[in-house]
């Protein structure tokens, strides 16, 4: 299968890629920054996701992955966000349309259930809230793949992902900044008692390989279906680093935690990496920076 990924220069991009390669698929890159990928040795996919892109024969399947997708950005610039993550996701799915694509899948967020939801283990049919420009703009998407499906017969799967993590993933989330603060000696964090659904990037990766391959039509949660304090998280860090560890906890801390049961029986997919092993990961990276994909 030909797949094409737009936002592959980003963090769940590069891994996205490289489990479809893995999996025998055709991985076509695009990105705004990405500049050494071909369609077909002769289409230089460095494109502007908010500008019309051009139709391109023989693509099976796009996985929409660009964004802005940091809440704290979106919010300090909502034009520039409803930009690349509406008119920019819309581009995408007419291009997709256009090139005669049968399968998209389009990378959302637990943000759309609030933070924190009404229920947990928090599924697919709670209700969706506008509480941010974030979310506002990812529940938008949602709704133009439905669109594109209902006028055009796009079949699309939508996956919500919780708080994916792993190495290279950018400063300004919780697990880089923290093995930040340990390096430099210490960490002091408020909220600990904070919790989040964590979920490797690499298990990330892999929902989305297999989702290229069912009928389903909808939302599915990506997740693990256990919720972790941001103390745990927090102290392992400090603790591999020998760094100094101090934590309060919030009179407002929120919860987050996924039913995967839709993931389990739609894609066949379950986490396969422990919290444990994925932090001792991004330290070991941390501490001895290596190509991501060698």
């Amino acid at each position: 299968m030909r797949v094409l990924v737009s936002g592959a220069n980003g963090f769940i991009g590069k891994y996205v890629l490289a489990a479809l390669r893995v999996a025998g698929h055709e991985a076509i890159g695009l990105d705004k920054e990405w500049l050494n990928l071909r369609w077909y040795e002769s289409v230089d996919l460095a494109v502007d996701i908010t500008k019309p892109i051009p139709q391109m024969q023989g693509l099976d399947a796009v996985i929409h992955l660009a964004a802005m997708s940091n809440p704290r950005e979106c919010d300090a610039n909502p034009s520039m966000a409803y930009d690349v993550n509406v008119n920019g996701t819309n581009q995408v799915l007419r291009m997709a349309r256009e090139s005669g694509v049968k399968r998209f899948l389009f990378a959302s967020t637990a943000h759309v259930y609030d933070i924190p939801p009404k229920y947990l283990p928090t599924d697919e049919v709670h209700p969706l809230r506008l509480n941010n420009t974030y979310t506002t703009t990812k529940i938008l998407g949602e709704q133009l793949c439905q669109l594109y499906y209902e006028n055009h017969g796009l079949s699309y799967a939508i996956l919500r992902l919780f708080n994916a993590y792993g190495p290279e993933q950018a400063k300004g989330y919780f697990i880089p900044d923290q093995l930040s603060k340990a390096s430099k000696g210490e960490i002091s964090l408020r909220g600990a008692n904070t919790t989040k659904d964590w979920v490797w990037v690499g298990d990330v990766a892999d929902a989305f390989v297999r989702a290229l391959s069912t009928e389903f039509v909808g939302p599915v949660n990506i997740g693990t279906g256990i919720e972790t304090d941001l103390a745990t998280i927090a102290r392992i860090i400090a603790e591999g680093f020998g760094a100094k560890f101090a934590a309060t906890p919030s009179d407002n801390a929120t919860r987050m935690c996924a039913d995967i049961g839709r993931a389990k029986r739609i894609l066949g997919w379950q986490p396969t990496v422990s919290l444990e092993e994925g932090i001792n990961a991004c330290l070991d990276a941390a501490k001895a920076p290596r190509p991501l994909l060698a």
